[in-house]
């Protein structure tokens, strides 16, 4: 739990963030002018320059129950109808005007939700396994230390000065999806119970896979490794470039890689002999003692088991992350009332529900009715250009027009990949770590501009494979679900469990496929 001191100093500045919100819907300052101050608040404008949104942190992802009844409290009196779960475990309400957004900021931080560090030059919310202590396939239990650094993460974010927006991630050694490897900082568990650290990776415009900076090192030392590198990035970040700012150009920016880390490690050692940063993992343990009567009848593609007796979980992963609030506002105010159960926020824009008796996660499933049944439903698209102010064109339009076209025409989608749909190059869809990624472009038709988003080929976020994908064509929006209607028609032919699978042995029939509608 952070002090009470850090909560005043995240809260010291809010008169700036009423100030500067109210000259702007007063449009006394424009929308760049906003952005650049209100974005370490959480905070950025809309398309259009009419509404906001406003970003919500959790620690490590998880919702408590008091915080789920304050939700639900928040949605019905301020009837936030645009609700989106974020590709960095956080929770963002859109289509807000200025008093609104003020109000939520002022009441999140009463409840521990933090909009400060969701947003702007900030380390962002921390990025981490959704299943950690609960996994029946895990080693190591990661929970007490995504606390402390969550917390300590937090904690800095009053001291620090960095050049543009710093996210970490922590994972279990089996769930790719926090991305450690690739982030601008990242550990991941090592088959020994240590965590391999990363540094200077980030997804976006010149992407980076992770430098290695340190090895087998022991879980109770990890803040040393982030206040290392967050020393590092202050004094040799890039404060002159905006787009070169970011931890990914700073190994060149200091004149090489062996130049980083020479720096980096030379700061690790100065931070350990300075600094008493070892985490006590009972300081931040917490145990799970409910138990419930085992029924494995329950298990399917959205209710998993749990390594607790009797336990289980509830997937929620609504298309594109846009919420049916109805629905999680029932959700919300059953969860509450349940004993030890908890919402976790993932990386891939959905919430899993922990700790529920079989007939519990039966319920929840009735509660969250609408909710991906299968891979490819559980494809992930950015806010896009209906909202976002840099967007170029509509992510989030495409995968629901992919998802109206193929349920109309009854088309078996259980073969078929995930999407990751940016609505720009930026990856906010991550569409460069998928299988099959698309960003908005411009595709050129009988010399005519047209909406279009560029294909990319061979992505992947497998942990030991991770890898960039390759711009193959760039295709019509609108022929974009004809497109992928013919791709499971051939995947449905087939023999092959699925797409991977097919790809491997039909890579010329993909290609000429693509060319079809490049």
């Amino acid at each position: 739990m952070i002090s009470e001191d850090i909560k005043y100093k995240l809260m010291s500045d809010f008169s700036d963030f009423q100030n500067i919100t109210r000259k702007f819907y007063n449009k006394e300052i424009s929308v760049a002018e906003y952005k650049g101050l209100s974005g370490k608040f959480g905070s950025y404008a809309e398309r259009g320059g009419n509404s906001s949104m406003c970003r919500w942190r959790f620690e490590g992802g998880r919702i408590l129950p008091d915080q789920m009844k304050f939700m639900s409290d928040m949605i019905r009196r301020y009837d936030l109808g645009h609700m989106h779960f974020t590709m960095g475990q956080s929770i963002q309400f859109h289509r807000l005007n200025g008093e609104t957004v003020l109000a939520l900021y002022e009441a999140c931080s009463e409840h521990g939700i933090y909009n400060r560090g969701a947003g702007g030059d900030n380390p962002t919310n921390l990025a981490a396994s959704v299943l950690r202590g609960i996994d029946p396939h895990e080693t190591f239990d990661i929970s007490p230390y995504v606390s402390a650094l969550s917390d300590y993460m937090i904690e800095q974010v009053p001291y620090l000065k960095l050049p543009r927006k710093f996210k970490v991630a922590i994972d279990n050694g089996i769930d790719d999806a926090p991305h450690a490897t690739m982030k601008d900082f990242g550990f991941h568990l090592t088959a020994n119970g240590t965590f391999d650290v990363y540094a200077c990776g980030g997804i976006g415009p010149s992407p980076q896979m992770g430098i290695k900076v340190g090895e087998d090192v022991a879980p109770v030392d990890i803040l040393y490794y982030v206040k290392a590198m967050f020393m590092v990035f202050m004094n040799y970040g890039n404060y002159k470039q905006h787009s070169k700012a970011r931890s990914r150009f700073l190994p060149e920016f200091m004149g090489g890689q062996e130049k980083f880390l020479s720096v980096y490690h030379e700061t690790l050692d100065m931070v350990k002999e300075m600094e008493q940063l070892t985490i006590n993992p009972a300081d931040y343990a917490v145990p799970i003692s409910k138990v419930g009567a085992v029924d494995d009848a329950v298990l399917n593609y959205r209710i998993g088991k749990q390594k607790q007796e009797g336990l289980y979980y509830v997937e929620y992963h609504p298309a594109a992350g846009f919420v049916e609030v109805p629905h999680f506002l029932d959700a919300l105010e059953y969860a509450s009332g349940l004993h030890q159960v908890e919402m976790r926020l993932t990386p891939d824009q959905s919430v899993y529900i922990i700790n529920l008796t079989a007939d519990e996660a039966r319920e929840m499933v009735k509660l969250l009715p609408i909710s991906a049944e299968n891979t490819f439903e559980s494809s992930i698209s950015c806010v896009g250009n209906t909202i976002c102010q840099i967007g170029i064109q509509d992510s989030n339009g495409l995968l629901n027009s992919i998802f109206r076209h193929l349920k109309a025409n009854d088309v078996d989608t259980s073969k078929l990949p995930r999407l990751y749909v940016s609505g720009c190059p930026h990856s906010c869809g991550v569409h460069q770590i998928g299988t099959i990624g698309f960003h908005g472009s411009v595709k050129m038709v009988d010399k005519k501009p047209q909406p279009g988003f560029a294909l990319m080929d061979g992505g992947s976020d497998e942990i030991g494979t991770e890898q960039f994908g390759k711009m193959i064509a760039t295709i019509e929006a609108v022929r974009i679900p004809l497109f992928i209607e013919e791709l499971a028609n051939i995947l449905n032919s087939n023999d092959a469990v699925d797409y991977a699978t097919w790809r491997k042995e039909h890579n010329d029939e993909y290609m000429a496929l693509v060319e079809k509608y490049n």
